[in-house]
Formats: C-alpha cells, structure tokens, sequence
C-alpha cells in the first residue's frame, strides 16, 4: 500500500499558501503543494503585450469596475476562476484567482497591522501575530513613500508624488482638532532597495501591469526559494477540486490525479476554500456569512497643482488615511489615496462626459493635479451570504448587501470627508461612488477561528467538524477591521504553521 505523498498538502500558491509552507519545511515537513496555475510565458510578455493585452484586452468598453481589475493581467487572473470555480455572483464580484502566486498578482500591495483592539474576539494573543508580521515584512520587503530623498531613520524609502506630498503638507500644517482624521505615507510592499532576483521600483508607473522589475512583492517569488528545498515539492496546472476523508485525506484534481497526506492546508482564498468545502460542510438556506469591506471612490482635484509637473513615482498607494465615526473599537475607515497621473488613462477618460479625443486631452490637461481615494468601511457594515446554487449542481451564489442603516452611515461619512478634503485644498469631484460589494477582494469570516459549531475553526485553522483540515487563507480571520487584510492573512498563517510544525515535532517524540 502507497504512504501518503507528503506530510502536508497546501493548497494555493498564494500569500497565504507561501507564508505557510516556510514554517514546515525550516522544521524539516514534507510540503506538497498544489497550484491551479503554472508560470509559463510569465516573464517574456514584452511591455506593449502587459499594457494592452494579447488580444487588445485593454480596450474593451469600460465595465465600471475599479482601473486595476480592468488590465489585461488582471482579466488574465480573474476570468479564468469566474469560469471554473462554478461560483457566481448576485449583487457581489466574485474575485478569485488560480493563477500562480494567486491575487498578489493583482493586489494594491498597501501594508497594515491589526492591534490589540483590532482582534480583541479573536483567540489569540496579539504578541504571536507581532512576531509573525516581523518574520513576514522581512520576507516580502516594504518600503514607505517620503518627500525628500533620504530618511532620519534609514528605512528604504520611495520618492512621494509631488501632489501627495502638497496634500501632506497641507494636513501636517492643519490638522484637525479631535484628531479623528489621520493622513501619512503609505506604506507598501514595494523594493526601494534591490535584493536577491528582485530589482527596486524604476518610478515608470507599470504596477497594475505586472510589474517588471520584480519590486512589487508577488508570491511567484517565493516559489523560487521554496523549491530550492527537499522537502518541498509543487506541481502546476493541479487545480483542487474535492477532499475526502480517508486514513488521512485525500485531494482530487480537475485532471482526475489524486494526492493524500495525514493534514490538509487550504489556502485557496475565502471563494476558492468555500468551493472546496462545498460537500464536507451544511450550507443551509441562509448560507455561509461572507465578511467583507464597502468601498467607496472618491475623484478629487488639487487646484494649486493644475498644469504641474508630476513626480516620478510607482502607481501604489501614495498616502494613507484613517477617519473614525463612531465610538466602538471597528468604528474607522481606512482608505488611500493615488495620484490619477500614474493610473490606466482610459479608465478616467471613459467616464468624463466628453468624447474620447476630448476627454483625453483635458485629462492630459489636468491628470497631475487629480486624485482618487478609496474608502474602506469594516466587515460588519457587509451583509453578503454565500449559498447552494440550486441550478449549478454543485456550483455556489455570493449574494451581496449592506448592513441596515449603511446607506445613512456612508452620506455622514461622504460629509465629514467633504470638510476634510477642504482643509487640505481639495476639491471633490462629481462621481463618487459606491462599489460593488466583493471589488474590495478584502474577505473573510466564514470559518471564523474560536467559533463553535459546524463552521467554527480553531486557533490553528482547524475545522471543528474536520480533524486535519486546516485553513490559513482569510476564511479564518473572525472579523474584518478596515484596515488592508493581506499583511494579516499571511502572518495569521506563518503563525499557524508554526504551530503546526511544533505540534508535529511534539507527536513524534
């Protein structure tokens, strides 16, 4: 009788699914790893190809989703899961990747850390989260944006756009009274400094277009370092498709091969698990509660910059922003904001109400006095439920809504940003708007650590009906704070497979 293939099985080769083989392997485990992509023609797309897409992708009509999500590279991502992961959306974007390195393909890059207050239900202490955000930020590199060319504290720093930094400074000169409102440098997980295969950021404005350079963090590069180690072994093109419960487990692929290993690890993203876990757990009619973040864009202009020169700068986040507007410990938003000047043109030219010449012109006439900020609210403002699609099969619905009241919350809110965007000498543009529940792609909650009940999972990922599957994608997290989540997805799963690997060790003694 064959043994098992490995000691774990990750599924996803994703943030979550790197950030937890690590762990494993440095005590010596045998990792497996499934990935549903593969890196084939990755690296030779030559620039033309990235901007406009194989088959002129970039100029299709516009769908109204964020700028990001409209590349070729992210419609490369986000389609082919749309299609295969049999999960469909009503009211919600369903976004999702199996793509190698998963959505850090396409993701803002914006780093955050949750505090004590922030996971004050979760069943963990907040010092094991620290450690595995340090063990995380060395891995990955991060950089902050500054206005000048060196900083007191000799952190890798990144040149600030030029329109960024005359809003800093107007804020810095004036802040308000209460302190409610925070704006500072964002912090990103971008290369100032050059390291081993991965160059610094050349300031060209390529981020949403698969950055070249290597300096936006990305996953694949992990990969690389993974597969230098024994212990460890990915297999491409191995796209998940269900679990049984044997001795151990056993993973089946879309290609009919299998794979069996005493735990399982899934770090598939919150849809991808969800589909995976479709027949082992009871999705009655209300469904599986999905967390997730409202969103809210908002156009602004700088008066005092128009016909400026811009700043070459990357086209991450420039600055950060946090506004709380209630008492309770999630009562903030967080958000960023970005400099128009280094965004997809076409994206903004679409939705002036100008011909395309015009439009384009007057964009050129005004782009590097332009922003755009995004909002985001907390989970507990999302009413989104993912169910049985009856007329799939085995096929899932994401039914996306708000909270009760949210409406009323988010006009207060558009106010008071209103006043604080006129102490920093901004002017809001008509066609601030609300997206789509699930274009955030910050989700979470629903196999909540420290949960009870058929959905529940424990401090180290495992469900409560399912002993040896374990989950370390954002499924886990039991509350969705404003804050950018992807810091947190991955060190929430270093912290569980280290964990995991002592356990391990322990059992064998």
């Amino acid at each position: 009788m064959n043994g098992p293939d490995a000691e774990f099985i990750i599924i996803g080769s994703g943030p979550a699914g790197v950030s937890a083989a690590f762990p494993l392997i440095a005590a010596g485990r045998r990792v497996l790893m499934l990935d549903g992509g593969d890196d084939a023609g990755s690296q030779e797309e030559s620039r033309s190809v990235r901007v406009l897409g194989s088959n002129l992708e970039s100029l299709r009509t516009d769908d109204g989703s964020s700028p990001k999500l409209q590349t070729p590279a992210a419609r490369g991502i986000l389609e082919p899961f749309q299609h295969q992961s049999g999960i469909t959306g009503n009211g919600f974007f369903p976004i999702g990747s199996l793509a190698r390195g998963g959505l850090s393909n396409i993701w803002g890059a914006q780093i955050s850390y949750l505090d004590t207050e922030d996971i004050a239900a979760w069943p963990i202490d907040i010092a094991s989260l620290e450690r595995s955000y340090e063990h995380v930020a060395k891995r990955i590199g991060i950089s902050r944006n500054v206005d000048s060319t060196t900083d007191a504290d000799s952190e890798p720093v990144l040149p600030l756009g030029a329109t960024a930094a005359h809003v800093l400074h107007r804020h810095q000169a004036a802040k308000p009274a209460d302190g409610s409102f925070r704006l500072f440098p964002a912090v990103n997980a971008i290369l100032s400094q050059a390291r081993s295969g991965r160059a610094a950021c050349d300031l060209r404005g390529d981020c949403l277009y698969g950055c070249p350079t290597g300096a936006i963090y990305n996953s694949r590069q992990d990969l690389l370092l993974l597969r230098k180690s024994p212990h460890f072994r990915l297999l491409d093109n191995m796209r998940a498709v269900s679990l049984t419960r044997n001795s151990g487990w056993t993973v089946r692929t879309a290609d009919g091969s299998s794979f069996s290993a005493p735990r399982i690890i899934l770090a598939a993203g919150v849809l991808g698990t969800a589909a995976l876990l479709s027949d082992l757990l009871p999705i009655d009619a209300q469904g599986l509660r999905l967390l997730n973040s409202p969103t809210l864009a908002i156009p602004l202009l700088s008066p005092t910059r128009l016909l400026r020169s811009p700043t070459p700068t990357h086209s991450l986040a420039q600055l950060g922003l946090s506004l709380r507007y209630g008492d309770g410990a999630s009562d903030y938003v967080t958000g960023a904001i970005y400099e128009v000047g280094t965004l997809p043109a076409q994206s903004f030219i679409n939705r002036m109400p100008l011909g395309r010449k015009a439009g384009r012109a007057a964009f050129e006439l005004i782009g590097s006095s332009l922003l755009v900020a995004t909002i985001y609210y907390p989970g507990d403002q999302s009413r989104s439920y993912i169910r049985r699609d009856e007329t799939a099969g085995r096929g899932l619905t994401v039914r996306g809504g708000f909270a009760e009241g949210f409406d009323i919350r988010a006009e207060a809110l558009k106010k008071t940003l209103r006043r604080e965007w006129k102490r920093l000498g901004l002017i809001q543009l008509p066609g601030t708007s609300l997206a789509e529940p699930g274009i955030d792609a910050h989700f979470a909650g629903t196999l909540p650590m420290g949960a009870s009940g058929p959905f529940g999972t424990s401090s180290d990922g495992e469900l409560n009906l399912h002993s040896g599957l374990h989950i370390v994608d954002g499924s886990i997290l039991p509350d969705l704070s404003s804050k950018y989540v992807t810091m947190t997805i991955m060190a929430n799963a270093n912290r569980i497979a280290h964990r995991l690997a002592e356990t391990e060790a322990n059992s064998a003694l």
